[in-house]
């Protein structure tokens, strides 16, 4: 070999030396994004599954609001804001939803078509399950349900 090939070689050496443990840093880069997206994932599904939790418990809530009807002589049953509110309200006592969900309350129950039909919404919070030991992270979720009282003979 001669000088210049010495020379070379040992800038090479020396130049790959500089280079050592990048590999690490873009590892831990790229864990750090893939823990990041795993969080978001999770987070999303456990917000949507409580969110259907709640329409489940929306959607026992309304029909209780209808079945609560009352009919006087020979005219069509209706349900009133009161009776319907009472019956959501008693509805989520008997069916455990106070227990299932962390304050679950009702934001808001309307009777339209004449007293035929109940609408009930409800809201509660949803914590996200990697964040939330971290940070106090919470999202509101509310759904809404209506229920038609029908009288068939």
């Amino acid at each position: 070999m001669n000088g210049t090939t010495k020379g070379t070689m040992r800038r090479r050496v020396v130049a790959l030396r500089g280079e050592e443990g990048q590999s690490t840093v873009l590892f831990l880069g790229m864990m750090l994004l893939v823990l990041s997206v795993t969080a978001v994932v999770i987070g999303a599904t456990a917000v949507n599954l409580e969110a259907r939790r709640l329409l489940a418990a929306a959607d026992g809530a309304a029909s209780a609001a209808s079945l609560s009807a009352t009919a006087s002589g020979d005219v069509r049953p209706t349900v009133s804001e009161g009776q319907a509110l009472a019956a959501a309200e008693e509805y989520l006592h008997t069916s455990g939803a106070q227990e299932r969900f962390d304050g679950v309350e009702i934001t808001a129950v309307q009777v339209t078509d004449g007293g035929r039909t109940a609408h009930i919404e409800l809201s509660t919070t949803a914590e996200l399950p990697l964040i939330s030991q971290m940070l106090p992270a919470e999202v509101p979720v509310s759904a809404e349900s209506h229920a038609r009282v029908i009288l068939r003979r």
